[in-house]
């Protein structure tokens, strides 16, 4: 797998952030924006593209009347935007989403499709739930996934660890960012 890697062009690549909003960044994930920002620069800077998958929904989405989560990133608000310190750029994508996954009920994988990509770098938050959706599906719908740990983070270390673990049995690549840069 990872000499298929080797051979794929940076346009056959593409950067997935998930819900690196400002509703959904607390503290628990402040530590990967520095490897985000890393990761965002050297993408950009060979091609690559960028999309970030956001969290936009509505006040009475199942997620909060049936799970109790807290309402946040709701459509409309400035909770749905990225991060200021991630800023999406002028080729970047902006997918917004429903559901725990960048690819249900959306077109980012017939985005991807049409612009060739092979291979996914899934970041952002909260592993063990929508990063991990996100990776699920894309190695359900055939893409070579990707998932650095140092991109990535839950409010419990031990939720992210088991997460990057449950990837690990789908022989998803987990290398740090730095590792990730080398094969761009």
């Amino acid at each position: 797998m990872e000499s298929d890697a080797l051979e794929l062009t940076p346009r056959q690549k593409a950067v997935i952030v998930v819900d690196v909003q400002r509703d959904n960044v607390g503290r628990f994930c402040r530590s990967i924006i520095p490897s985000l920002q890393l990761l965002l620069k050297e993408a950009r800077a060979r091609g690559i593209l960028v999309v970030f998958a956001c969290d936009s929904r509505y006040p009475d989405d199942f997620i909060f009347t049936r799970t109790g989560h807290p309402v946040r990133t709701i459509r409309g608000t400035e909770g749905v935007q990225v991060i200021p310190e991630l800023e999406a750029g002028p080729a970047d994508l902006i997918v917004e989403k429903r559901m725990l996954s960048a690819f249900f009920a959306t077109d980012l994988d017939f985005t991807l499709r049409q612009k060739g990509v092979r291979q996914v770098i899934v970041t952002g938050v909260a592993t063990w739930a929508c990063v991990l959706k996100t990776a699920f599906d894309a190695v359900e719908l055939g893409y070579e996934v990707v998932v650095p740990a140092d991109c990535c983070a839950s409010p419990s270390p031990e939720d992210h660890e088991s997460a990057l673990k449950v990837l690990g049995s789908l022989r998803v690549v987990k290398p740090s960012v730095s590792d990730v840069i080398q094969t761009l």
